[in-house]
């Protein structure tokens, strides 16, 4: 399997938490079912097509602020309702995604990213993404290190749960349909700021010193 590495910078973006209803929560980072479904797009996966594919999520925001909206309701594609909410929204983010697949769509995302005349955005359509970097990764080490550069989230599989500060999260990562309904799979992660300080014995890193916490 090939590993793909992109850098990637947005302005702004929400990426919004489930069953946040009064205001528009946001993740510190994307999900990693948000990252698989912009891959997913960028292949032109048909609806309800799945390619498996391995994720790593890191990055940094410079700030937070909040943002008064009239956010609209739909069920299907009929609207139900609409009503002004406060949508949380991050500014300046830079994003550092590791993708892991066969190479066949490692290869096609790659091509369909250099090749690509449309945008690309992650979390709602009006967040759009820079690309700028995007590389295949040639070599992987396993060392001791510390999240110094970028906070990321880090799967509990990892590491035990007390050795890392920070933030508990149960993030959606792919589905299956069950009853018309989406059944979600989960991971449990912790949102470990950078420069916590926190030595992990065993991590991954690529060629550059960036350090990959794969969700599986």
């Amino acid at each position: 399997m090939k590993i793909l590495k992109l850098r990637l910078f947005q302005e702004t973006a929400c990426y919004k938490k489930p069953f946040a209803f009064k205001v528009a929560e946001t993740y510190p980072l994307p999900p990693y079912s948000t990252i698989i479904g912009m891959f997913h797009k960028i292949i032109g996966a048909k609806s309800g097509e799945y390619f498996p594919m391995n994720i790593s999520v890191q990055g940094n925001y410079e700030s937070i602020f909040s943002n008064y909206q009239n956010l609209r309701m739909f069920k299907g594609k009929k609207q139900v309702t609409a009503m002004p909410r406060n949508v949380h929204q991050l500014l300046n983010i830079k994003l550092l995604i590791h993708l892991k697949a066969d190479d066949e769509i490692v290869d096609k995302i790659y091509n369909n990213i250099i090749g690509g005349k449309e945008t690309f955005t992650i979390g709602r359509n009006e967040d759009m993404v820079k690309i700028e970097e995007i590389k295949y990764v040639n070599d992987i080490v396993v060392e001791k290190g510390k999240i110094n550069r970028y906070s990321a989230y880090v799967p509990k599989h990892i590491c035990e749960e007390e050795m890392l500060e920070g933030i508990n999260y149960r993030l959606n990562t792919t589905y299956t349909i069950k009853n018309e309904l989406r059944k979600w799979n989960k991971v449990d992660v912790k949102y470990v700021e950078k420069d916590e300080n926190n030595l992990i014995e065993e991590i991954e890193k690529d060629e550059d010193g960036d350090i990959i916490f794969f969700y599986k």
